[in-house]
């Protein structure tokens, strides 16, 4: 059997169910529903979308540097088309993972299983090893910024400073896009307004921002 183009991996084939005999394990997320801060008794399939939906309106509104750098190719794709992808593969692996305590639910390592669930699923695509790795680092590491931002951080500036330069050259503008998109539509507002206007705060600085310049630390 030949492999798929990527570019069918869009919401509107996915909504329409188009995509279920391919990618059926997409929609067994529909079955998956977490409740917690986050999320307010929301299935994980419901809250990818929603993700993307919010991605895709930050897109349309960066500057036009971000743009131009999001519009560059890796192999084939462009970083954007790869991020949107990354995006609908992030918390793929939450029915494998999540747990649940007292009506609160947690999905512990669900990003590194998740790593390795949405390489299975996307070997069934045409992508290059570059455009694999790239999106697969994206749903790996997606997660660690918000462990990172909560406002009672002490250690904030000195983890936040050793991530930022991790991922300077390499994914931060798309972990930042992706974490920012992730937040919007979140729970939190309602359970940690503060908290939530504070992130969305730094998301929004970081954004203003991008992309990354040659040098760390310097615009």
């Amino acid at each position: 059997m030949g492999k798929e183009n990527i570019l069918i991996l869009n919401r509107k084939n996915i909504k329409s169910g188009k995509l279920a005999k391919l990618i059926p394990e997409f929609y067994e997320l529909k079955n998956v529903v977490e409740n917690n801060d986050w999320h307010y008794k929301e299935n994980v399939f419901n809250h990818t979308l929603s993700v993307l939906d919010n991605l895709e309106k930050t897109l349309r509104n960066l500057n036009k540097k971000t743009e131009q750098f999001l519009d560059k190719k890796i192999d084939g794709s462009t970083r954007k088309n790869l991020l949107k992808i990354a995006t609908l593969f992030h918390d793929i692996a939450k029915k494998e993972t999540i747990v649940g305590n007292n009506g609160s639910t947690l999905c512990p390592s669900h990003e590194d299983k998740g790593l390795i669930k949405a390489k299975t699923i996307l070997k069934r695509f045409k992508l290059s090893d570059k455009e694999l790795k790239f999106i697969l680092s994206i749903v790996k590491n997606h997660g660690l910024i918000h462990k990172i931002l909560p406002s009672d951080n002490q250690n904030f500036q000195k983890e936040f400073m050793n991530f930022k330069k991790r991922f300077f050259h390499n994914i931060y503008p798309e972990l930042i896009l992706l974490a920012f998109s992730d937040t919007v539509g979140s729970y939190l507002i309602k359970t940690h307004p503060t908290e939530f206007k504070s992130r969305i705060s730094f998301y929004k600085k970081e954004i203003k921002n991008l992309p990354p310049t040659n040098t760390f630390g310097k615009k």
